[in-house]
């Protein structure tokens, strides 16, 4: 399996290239695909137009020797700017089915896949901190088809197991916490919301054993404060604990990178927060590998984001 770490502004480079090598299928999961307002206005100069007029043109170009195909969330609050997308791809002959999901992944030709944590909106390609991961592996790819052929049948959350090393829907938490209990030497961490108390313990009963910690958490002003104030607590919580190195990010920068590295070499990396409702109900996809090439480039990341964008409060 070759595996690449594509991170942040990387991300629409990557895929563009990895969108022109299709030949006869094209499979997209997207939690939230907005090429305009949920009104209907397009706005071409961004990412997401881009990445939709490509399909188009590919599938123009191909005709009936591609099939394109779109899962994408209809229920949640994404789910109209999402159907302004769709309106315009299924006009090219795009297939669209609407269901719920927050994983997202481009596979190309049952061969080459790119997943993890940006979603295609403006925003998350061209100003997030982004984790996702390149993968051209046949194997992978029949798994992440398979649970994506799972959810265009109309499958729910909960009613899939997946072969390693993907963990379908809640299974990475039972996961996460098994790699941080299995911890010898390091945990580190880039989390986007974290509210989960069995996680919590986990990671303190790791820091209580001798075990080094760190971790980045985000933080921002503008909505879901909720969630923001819970990020907070759980840092202020594990602080009191005796964490020491646990950093909240500058408001002004979005992380919306979701992994986990244990022992620089075991990694957890995917789509859900560390809430009770992306384990419970939102469904989910996680790739849980050994690999300390690719640990490593994780821990430069992270090292990047401590050192430039962490909060100094």
């Amino acid at each position: 399996m070759k595996v690449t770490l594509v991170t942040d502004q990387n991300y629409l480079p990557a895929l563009m290239k990895l969108l022109s090598k299709a030949e006869k299928r094209i499979e997209i999961l997207s939690y939230s695909f907005a090429i305009g307002s949920a009104k209907g206005k397009l706005t071409e100069s961004s990412a997401p137009y881009l990445i939709a007029m490509k399909l188009i043109e590919i599938k123009k170009e191909k005709g009936r020797k591609i099939r394109i195909r779109l899962f994408t969330e209809g229920l949640r609050e994404t789910n109209l700017r999402n159907r302004v997308t769709a309106q315009e791809l299924e006009a090219a002959g795009v297939e669209v089915v609407y269901g719920s999901t927050h994983a997202k992944g481009f596979c190309i030709d049952g061969e080459y896949l790119l997943f993890g944590s940006t979603n295609l909106t403006n925003q998350s390609i061209r100003k997030n901190r982004e984790a996702n991961l390149l993968i051209e592996d046949k194997v992978v790819s029949k798994e992440f088809l398979r649970y994506f052929q799972y959810l265009w049948k109309g499958g729910k959350h909960g009613g899939i197991k997946l072969k390693l090393p993907f963990l379908a829907n809640g299974d990475f938490k039972d996961a996460l916490i098994e790699a941080v209990n299995n911890a010898k030497k390091t945990v580190e961490f880039s989390i986007y919301f974290f509210n989960h108390s069995e996680i919590e313990a986990a990671i303190i009963e790791a820091h209580k054993r001798g075990v080094k910690v760190r971790g980045f958490i985000h933080q921002h002003g503008s909505f879901a404060l909720s969630y923001i104030r819970a990020n907070r607590a759980t840092v202020k919580r594990m602080r009191a604990a005796g964490l020491e190195n646990l950093y909240l990010s500058k408001l002004s920068v979005f992380f919306h990178s979701k992994y986990l590295v244990v022992d620089r070499k075991e990694i957890l990396l995917g789509t859900g927060n560390w809430l009770e409702e992306d384990v419970l109900i939102h469904p989910q996809l996680y790739l849980q590998l050994s690999n300390t090439r690719l640990a490593k480039a994780l821990i430069k990341h992270l090292d990047d984001q401590i050192e430039n964008d962490r909060s100094k409060l």
